[in-house]
């Protein structure tokens, strides 16, 4: 029974934090859009995800010269984004965060893949690493009872962020700018300047058509594209041979084939494969609730569940790993159309791809410029959301410092990526190092940084004010968020005045700030305080003093996480914590 009470208190949909809708969002999360919107709207999300087609085909080519079994990976790969997608829409059962993400391909693997085909494990091989890191992110998600200590919004910002980052690295790529490649002319940056224009035009309408910006600058720029002589060389041709239908044959995973730099690789990349999943649903979380104010953990843990089956069926499969597509969230959140009806009718689609190699080679065919466009429109819209998660608490000199140096490693990957590719290929990724580097600055400066106050208060006239006092210097120099510092002074004001009244002359006060919470002490000699009344009524106060103390005991921790007593001889002490 304890065992059943703590599964639901860690994944359980009835602790879920009851939400507000936004103003201004065209579908919230329950609604029924028409068909048509509906499909529309998927669509769209179809033409991002489609842009990161280009990770699998990269990761297949590190394996296979051969176009049919790069072909297969790519198909297998898009089935696993669908059951991906599919996984994290569920609203019943202890699996799926329930928020519209739309899955894709994550960046965070090429380097592991990489080094597994340079290994000679061959796509069995990787499907069996695959498999292996996914029941690894399952259990680490268990492991994790405290998410918000090892993946702040401070990391879960950084990641998001150098999505961003990554999102403009494949942008370049699609436009030649990177080491090696070769520039395009002055024809490719017409073209990318004008669809930008375009989506920015189209998003500021005020018409229905601002919600499908993305997609309807991305269909009228690609004839600008083709006549300019920007579309791919032979396209017909290549299409032309894929067939209309093939049924992609899984690879079988090899455990066999795993040698340990390839998996070590891939373990590594649990942390930016954790923190980009945590970052995503945090961005959801954020634009669907209009009371946000901290991260609400069990849908976050669900999530996490569900994205660490997702893999481990990728891996089955002998797909790529898969994950939240990013930039279809920011498009979601800029366009305001957050309505699971829309990312369920992208599933299917997905599966219809897997399916259709033809349709795999149109988006895959899609003119150069017009993919860097949409990358570079959406990624804009990412960092923000990663600006805002990481400003969501108030910056104090450790929280900088997890940043500061996060973003700078992230960046200096994305600056230098030959050198890292050639010293340290585990993690020659920006979005790998700087998650790497933004989790271990965490985990190492979290002791530092505990803190203790304590204070011995005469229960007189000037005893509440004495103590709010002390209370708002301890907010500041620790650096609360407002609402955690009103509540912690309002608790101090109601128990104060109880024990006054109950005639206590001294009260030992201790408070306890450690990172995500403060922990508040209470020490006095005499009787333990009431049981907080149920359920309080206004009539309380004009009751019994038992059921007057009652009231006050709720007023001085409804908004506690958790309150608790203790007696040892004549002198009693309770507790309040208070998530930060």
């Amino acid at each position: 029974m304890n065992l059943s009470l703590a599964f639901d208190k860690f994944l359980g949909r009835g602790r879920d934090k009851r939400i507000e809708r936004p103003y201004g969002i065209a579908f919230w999360l329950g609604d029924q859009p028409s068909f048509a919107a509906s499909l529309s709207l998927a669509l769209q999300h179809l033409a991002i995800q489609s842009i990161y087609f280009v990770i699998p085909a990269a990761s297949a080519a590190a394996v296979s010269n051969d176009p049919a079994q790069i072909t297969r990976f790519l198909c297998l790969s898009i089935l696993a984004s669908a059951i991906w997608q599919a996984l994290q829409l569920f609203t019943r059962g202890p699996i799926g965060s329930g928020y519209p993400i739309p899955g894709t391909h994550t960046a965070a693997l090429i380097s592991a893949c990489v080094l597994a085909g340079h290994a000679g494990a061959g796509f069995g091989g990787i499907g069996a690493m695959a498999f292996i890191t996914g029941i690894v992110a399952m259990l680490l998600t268990f492991a994790l009872g405290r998410l918000r200590i090892v993946l702040p919004n401070e990391i879960a910002g950084v990641v998001v962020m150098l999505i961003g980052v990554s999102l403009i690295g494949l942008a370049a790529v699609q436009l030649g700018l990177q080491p090696g490649g070769t520039p395009r002319g002055l024809h490719a940056v017409i073209v990318v300047v004008g669809a930008i224009i375009l989506m920015a035009v189209i998003a500021l309408s005020k018409t229905k058509a601002a919600r499908l910006a993305v997609l309807i600058g991305a269909v009228l720029s690609i004839l600008p594209a083709l006549w300019l002589g920007e579309g791919t060389q032979n396209a017909g041709a290549i299409l032309a041979a894929q067939p209309w239908f093939a049924l992609p044959v899984p690879w079988v995973p090899d455990f066999g084939a795993i040698t340990a730099a390839p998996m070590a690789a891939f373990l590594l990349s649990l942390v930016a494969l954790k923190a980009t999943a945590t970052g995503s649903f945090l961005v959801m979380q954020r634009v669907s609730d209009a009371s946000w104010t901290r991260p609400d953990a069990p849908p976050l843990r669900r999530g996490l569940l569900a994205n660490g089956l997702g893999i481990a069926i990728a891996g089955l499969i002998g797909g790529a790993v898969p994950g939240p597509a990013t930039a279809a969230v920011g498009l979601s959140a800029a366009t305001g159309t957050l309505a699971r009806r829309v990312v369920w009718f992208g599933v299917p689609l997905l599966v219809v791809l897997a399916f259709c190699p033809k349709l795999v080679g149109l988006f895959v065919l899609m003119p150069a410029p017009v993919k860097a466009a949409m990358l570079l429109y959406v990624s804009g819209f990412i960092m923000a959301q990663g600006c805002m998660l990481v400003t969501a608490r108030l910056l104090d000199t450790r929280r900088n410092l997890v940043v500061a140096l996060g973003l700078s490693a992230g960046v200096l990957v994305a600056v230098a990526p030959l050198a890292f590719q050639s010293a340290v290929p585990a993690l020659a990724s920006p979005l790998s190092f700087g998650a790497v580097i933004a989790f271990l600055v965490n985990l190492v400066t979290l002791p530092l940084v505990a803190q203790r106050s304590v204070l011995n208060l005469p229960l007189d006239a000037q005893a509440g004010s004495t103590a709010n006092e002390w209370f708002a210097n301890l907010s500041a120099a620790w650096g609360l968020k407002a609402r955690t510092s009103h509540c912690g002074e309002q608790a101090l004001d109601e128990l104060i005045g109880l024990l006054t009244l109950r005639g206590v002359p001294q009260l030992k006060l201790a408070a306890r700030w450690a990172e995500d919470r403060i922990e508040l002490g209470l020490s006095w000699q005499g009787a333990l305080l009431p049981r907080s009344s149920g359920r309080p009524r206004a009539e309380d106060l004009f009751s019994s003093p038992e059921a007057q103390e009652g009231f006050a005991v709720w007023m001085a921790t409804r908004e506690a996480k958790s309150f608790s007593q203790s007696k040892s001889g004549d002198v009693c002490d309770a507790k309040l914590v208070f998530e930060d």
